[in-house]
């Protein structure tokens, strides 16, 4: 099996593929937002804050008597929630890793890049074929197809675009294939099946060649 790189915006479904690549057909699953998130932990910044309701029985009936505001860290959160949760409940989460991110790309374009294909490489070394669930910028599409991934968009209509790079750096024309996710988890399934199946066929006839 080939690598693949995944392609979309938030909420289309790259993580649902991710995971069925890696239960169904043994891919092990690579981030580029693995090291960046290990680095927002170690920062661990407040993201917001939680309010607890101190509630008394004064005369017979229940009344709020206080409401106490705590700080919330980052690694709480996570803890809590997980990462996607943690994205959606609390917008400072995106935020920060969004700025954080960016921020290192401004220093070394291909610092979150380096720390990725490393992973890549020992995956492959061992015989695994890896799958890129967040594939989001130029330099990282270009440095995958030379790497010899298969790109694959996912696009689903009606979902929000987000302001920002990481989220609109890159359309269908930089894939090989699109998945258009326009229906419900089992067809987004079906239709990534049919691409593997395409992927797995141009493997193959590549590995025929250097024989």
């Amino acid at each position: 099996m080939g690598n693949i790189g995944i392609i979309g915006r938030a909420r289309v479904g790259k993580d649902t593929v991710g995971k069925w690549l890696v239960d169904n057909r043994g891919y092990r699953r690579v981030a580029f937002a693995d090291a960046l998130k290990s680095a927002a932990l170690k920062v661990d910044p407040i993201v917001g804050h939680r309010e607890d309701e101190v509630w008394d029985l004064v005369y017979g009936e229940w009344e709020l008597i206080q409401t106490d505001a705590d700080l919330v860290h980052l690694s709480t959160v996570v803890a809590d929630h997980g990462w996607e949760a943690a994205k959606d409940e609390f917008p400072e989460v995106r935020r920060f890793l969004q700025e954080l991110g960016a921020a290192v790309r401004d220093i070394d374009e291909d610092f979150w890049l380096r720390a990725a294909m490393k992973k890549v490489q020992e995956a492959n070394e061992a015989g695994v074929p890896v799958v890129i669930t967040d594939v989001r910028y130029r330099n990282e599409a270009d440095s995958l197809r030379r790497a010899g991934f298969h790109l694959v968009y996912i696009e689903r209509p009606g979902v929000p675009q987000m302001d920002h790079a990481s989220e609109n750096s890159l359309t269908a024309d930089d894939a090989d294939y699109t998945i258009c996710n326009d229906s419900d988890v089992p067809y987004l399934l079906w239709a990534l099946e049919n691409v593997v199946d395409r992927i797995y066929a141009i493997e193959s006839a590549r590995h025929a060649n250097r024989l």
